[in-house]
């Protein structure tokens, strides 16, 4: 197993993992309309282009991402047929481990990265975005000390 940083070389794979798996993870909050017409490709590119460092987790095929702009955590995805096997919990560890003090949002509806946030030490800062009347941004952070 392999973390490294994104490159014109393995952006397209990083490209692939990103896309799959936003697609997947906001399937319950977005319509479907709005899922096919994302382009994840372009907003992946304009993250890296906008200077955030952006690492792809390898074992034998590439299976997620995450990036890092100062203590900020974004964009943790692995693969919807690859999850459940640790490597979201490789790259919370290896983000968190660049950062100061690391912090990150999740969707209040998604419970299975609320759960991992909190058993790898993020807790609820208390602060939330409305993003809807049923859907909140929660914002966790970890004191790495």
């Amino acid at each position: 197993m392999k973390i490294c940083l994104v490159t014109e070389e393995n952006f397209e794979d990083a490209a692939v993992v990103y896309a799959a798996s936003w697609k997947e993870s906001h399937k319950a909050v977005c319509s479907p309309a709005f899922l096919e017409s994302r382009d994840c490709r372009g907003f992946l590119r304009r993250e890296l282009e906008a200077g955030k460092a952006i690492y792809l987790l390898k074992d034998e095929i590439p299976c997620g991402i995450v990036s890092v702009a100062g203590n900020c955590i974004e964009n943790l995805y692995v693969l919807p047929r690859l999850q459940n096997r640790g490597y979201g919990t490789r790259l919370l560890r290896f983000a968190a481990g660049l950062c100061q003090r690391p912090y990150l949002t999740a969707l209040s509806s998604n419970d299975r990265a609320i759960a991992l946030y909190r058993r790898l030490g993020f807790r609820e800062t208390g602060e939330k975005r409305r993003l809807r009347a049923d859907l909140w941004e929660l914002i966790l952070e970890k004191n790495n000390d």
